[in-house]
């Protein structure tokens, strides 16, 4: 680990110098452009390079180079090495045997230094986080290594046109290698994503040549040798690297014919891949390079075509570290219609720009407009949506609030059990995103009408409504209608907004979106419900348990999560309710405490706090219900005394409990203890609901080695077994079914005498040493 920091360090350092030696040479010294031949022992003007600062300087073509800096032509560096002339201050020349002087003090073109360096700080940055964002993977790094190839040819292209040594000995050396390094990232990068096995033998041989060929590079620091070896070492460099180039295409095309016929994501990289590697270097290689090698002049300078090599890498980049990378070719058709929809605009562009500049623009003016502007107006139009997205919540503040709820509704939908958790789960976001007063979910059954509501709405109106058939077209409501079948309707209704004004129709839009997603997760609440009631008939019909052994834990689980819902509740009701009426209650009595108010006043306060006792009480023997905690801490016939004592202050009809001899109950476990409680509490629930009795009557005892509970009422009583409990069932979801379920699966028995007008009697009898709550 050491041993490759230091490496890492060493070669940073040596980047680091090489960069601020080029850098030096940029600032210091500008593009001449000026070429030149040896004629008759003397240097005369070649050419000037349009580019170079010499095209605005009192130079000719012809004129014969006598002194350069005060020495002779023939001593000048970089003219004897590269027949140009380049670093220089001054130079002394002779025209039509007259000699005069020329100061070259002119500025390089902006655009031919500035280009190369933001290309160098594009691959430089890109290789940088892509080492820091995949270290871990071997082919992010080779693919850095691609990078980092690129950012060093643009650093040195600039010391190299001016003449430097070292900068034509790195661009020429690392321009050979970029490719031979791509060849090594697509092996090392098949082979992980894929294990698709290219032929890596090849690439000692490749990186051998470099190297040799870097070795006779030191021929550049030969004056006498220099510039006939570097004639031939730029058209070694330059067909390298079209090889490269072609031998990278044969290898993607030969993938790419072995897995077309394939529906797999690694034909669609090679796919992606090809077409990116085309569009990256044919341009540079038809344009510029292959020109060059043929007649000696390219069509265009390699310093206008050498940006689209960006494509390639940084698209690749980019797909890899946004896990977009088997989307490729969605991307790619992304790219091509933003760019036929730039094509227009930036025609009429160019067009006003050469109707308007005729006099003092060239062909290569306009060819550097057009395509720096297809560039600009593509990748804005690319990355709109992105952009866009991202500026939403300043852009379009009121379309983000409303993706944002609904996103939020959509993510909680898929949580809800039961109607009742619609209300915190769905409409205090549509109340509070619409800021409307109030909004209610309305299921209409056969029979009645369920309503639950958020905010201030006029509940008594809207069952009007329900009852007129109205409540579509009721005027101060916007209601949409979700479900609509036998078994139920439900409608999604709200009322003005709190400005007393109607929805707007963008809002209208997004609630009825809203009930798109709502109407499925109500059907599916509304099937587990029935669901529920029918595993609950199920589980109380299901034979003795001693014949049917395989299927007792069908009735544990239903039990279980019963009495796990009802410990949720009364936990919410304690932490949460109860907790707020307890600070209610202090800050009532601190008001009250005040000597400044008057007696009425005081006597409000009081009334309010005894009120709030009241609520209090309630809610705590709610919570006593739900999780009966005294089975644990004082015994079953306590809390059984306890709770039918405390009933009979508020049930219709005079209720009492007779215990006689009972001992052994007591040493049974806790679940048992819980269903004896729950079968107390539900025929005492179905007394009060529907017994109409003047007197109900528990007893309880031990007989034998039986524990037997007895209910007597002198009510109403009912037609028939099922009548009662389909009844309840449909009511509450509990009921007699449940009950007889909690009997059988105790191994207990039941009898139950009944008919109308003569009252209802249950005998229950569990047997105590078999008793079995698992």
């Amino acid at each position: 680990m050491m041993k490759k920091k230091v490496v890492l360090g060493i070669a940073f350092s040596i980047f680091l110098i090489l960069q601020l030696w080029c850098s030096m040479l940029v600032f210091h010294f500008p593009y001449m452009g000026i070429e030149n031949e040896e004629i008759q022992g003397q240097w005369v003007v070649k050419r000037l390079l349009p580019e170079g600062a010499a095209i605005k300087l009192d130079l000719k073509v012809g004129d014969i180079i006598l002194q350069i800096d005060g020495k002779p032509a023939e001593d000048f560096v970089t003219l004897r090495k590269w027949s140009a002339i380049e670093q220089a201050q001054s130079l002394v020349v002779s025209r039509e045997g007259h000699e005069h002087q020329v100061v070259l003090n002119a500025k390089s073109n902006i655009f031919y230094d500035i280009f190369p360096l933001i290309e160098e700080m594009v691959c430089f940055g890109m290789a940088i986080v892509i080492v820091i964002k995949m270290f871990h993977s071997k082919s992010a790094k080779l693919l850095a290594a691609v990078f980092l190839c690129g950012s060093i040819v643009f650093m040195s292209l600039l010391a190299s046109i001016r003449g430097d040594v070292l900068g034509k000995v790195q661009i020429t050396t690392f321009m050979m290698l970029l490719p031979i390094v791509f060849l090594h990232f697509l092996i090392v990068f098949f082979k992980e994503k894929s294990d698709l096995n290219l032929p890596s033998w090849i690439l000692k041989y490749l990186y051998s040549i470099v190297v040799i060929a870097l070795c006779l590079r030191g021929l550049y620091f030969h004056p006498s040798l220099t510039y006939t070896f570097y004639r031939y070492d730029i058209i070694i460099t330059l067909g390298f690297f079209i090889f490269g180039f072609l031998l990278n295409m044969y290898v993607l095309t030969k993938l790419l014919i072995k897995v077309r016929g394939q529906q797999s994501y690694i034909s669609s990289i090679v796919k992606s891949v090809w077409l990116s590697w085309m569009i990256s270097f044919l341009p540079i290689i038809c344009f510029s390079f292959l020109p060059q090698l043929l007649t000696g002049e390219p069509i265009l300078n390699a310093i206008f075509t050498s940006w689209i090599l960006l494509v390639f890498p940084m698209s690749f980049a980019y797909l890899i570290a946004s896990n977009q990378l088997y989307d490729f070719g969605l991307v790619i058709r992304r790219i091509m219609f933003a760019g036929l929809l730039a094509i227009l605009p930036v025609c009429i562009f160019t067009g006003v720009y050469h109707y308007l500049f005729n006099n003092v623009v060239d062909e290569k003016q306009l060819l550097y407009i057009f395509g720096g502007s297809m560039f600009l107006i593509t990748v804005a139009l690319y990355g709109a949506e992105y952009w866009t997205t991202k500026l939403e919540p300043f852009l379009f503040p009121r379309k983000h609030i409303f993706q944002t709820a609904l996103k939020k509704i959509s993510k909680n939908l898929g949580t809800i059990s039961s109607f009742r958790e619609l209300k915190d789960i769905v409409l205090v976001d549509i109340v509070s995103t619409l800021q409307v007063a109030g909004g209610a979910i309305i299921f209409q059954y056969k029979d009645e009408v369920e309503i639950i509501y958020e905010g201030e709405i006029d509940i008594e109106g809207i069952r009007r409504h329900v009852d007129a058939n109205t409540l579509i077209t009721a005027p101060n409501y916007t209601s949409i209608e979700m479900n609509n079948h036998e078994s139920y309707s439900s409608y999604l209704i709200v009322t003005r907004k709190k400005t007393n004004t109607y929805l707007s129709r963008e809002e209208k839009q997004w609630l009825q979106l809203i009930t798109s997603y709502l109407e499925v997760s109500l059907e599916n609440v509304h099937l587990i419900r029935k669901l529920t009631l029918n595993l609950q008939q199920f589980a109380a019909q299901l034979p003795h348990e001693t014949n049917a052994y395989d299927i007792q834990w069908f009735r544990k689980v239903m039990f279980d999560l019963q009495e796990e819902e009802r410990m949720r509740i009364a936990t919410d009701l304690h932490d949460t309710t109860m907790q707020d009426l307890f600070f209610l209650k202090r800050r009532i009595s601190s008001i009250a405490e005040k000597g400044n108010l008057d007696k009425l006043d005081q006597e409000q306060l009081n009334s309010m706090n005894n009120f709030v006792d009241m609520i209090n009480a309630s809610l705590r023997q709610s919570c006593f219900e739900l999780n009966p905690h005294l089975l644990k801490e004082i015994g079953l016939i306590p809390t059984l005394k306890m709770y039918v004592d405390k009933e009979s202050y508020t049930t219709p009809f005079m209720l009492s409990v007779e215990i006689g001899s009972v001992i052994t109950i007591e040493e049974k476990d806790l679940l048992t203890k819980r269903h004896i409680f729950r079968i107390v509490q539900e025929l005492l629930n179905n007394a009060k609901k529907h017994s109409q009795a003047g007197k109900v009557l528990f007893s309880i005892e031990e007989n034998e080695n039986y524990f037997c509970l007895n209910y007597e009422d002198d009510g109403v009583g009912f037609n028939g077994y099922q009548e009662g409990f389909q009844k309840e069932i449909g009511a509450s979801g509990m009921g007699i079914e449940q009950m007889k379920s909690r009997i059988m699966h105790m191994g207990g028995q039941v009898d139950m005498t009944t008919d109308k007008g003569i009252g209802t009697t249950f005998k229950i009898r569990i047997p105590i040493g078999e008793v079995r709550a698992s």
